[in-house]
């Protein structure tokens, strides 16, 4: 069963057009949601002035468009490169708290050195034998 109204259907039950079971519908409807009955009332406040629904309509679409346009001024909106920059900023300034407080009270462990000895004793060696290489005959 469909549970919305729209505005044909408040005007075919403000105007008593509908047959039982759609004005029970909307009648139920209307005393389910305190929306449709405002909305009910407000066609009826419409109806009772000097204007047309569909004039009322176009006018209270016009006011809403105007409205929605006045909110979106440039000084409410914030540009985006303050958004991004504020970003940017927040994240570094989160790496720099995370490096300061966690990184660096686990200070990183220093590998130890595996050269193999022999190039040590190699390098002795050639020290050693410098002097004698020069006295080497040919």
């Amino acid at each position: 069963m469909n549970d919305q109204l729209t505005f044909d259907d408040l005007r075919a039950y403000q105007a008593g057009r509908l047959n039982g079971p759609a004005r029970h519908r909307v009648e139920r409807l209307l005393l389910e949601d305190p929306f449709y009955a405002d909305a009910l009332a407000g066609l009826e406040a419409m109806q009772q002035t000097a204007t047309p629904t569909t004039q009322q309509l176009a006018n209270l679409r016009d006011a809403l468009q105007e409205r929605i346009h006045a909110s979106a001024t440039k000084k409410r909106l914030w540009p985006l490169w303050i958004a991004t920059t504020s970003a940017a900023i927040l994240l570094m300034l989160a790496v720099a708290i995370y490096i300061i407080f966690v990184v660096a009270k686990h200070p990183t462990r220093q590998k130890p050195n595996n050269k193999p000895k022999t190039t040590l004793q190699i390098r002795h060696i050639n020290s050693q034998m410098a002097p004698l290489q020069a006295y080497s005959y040919h």
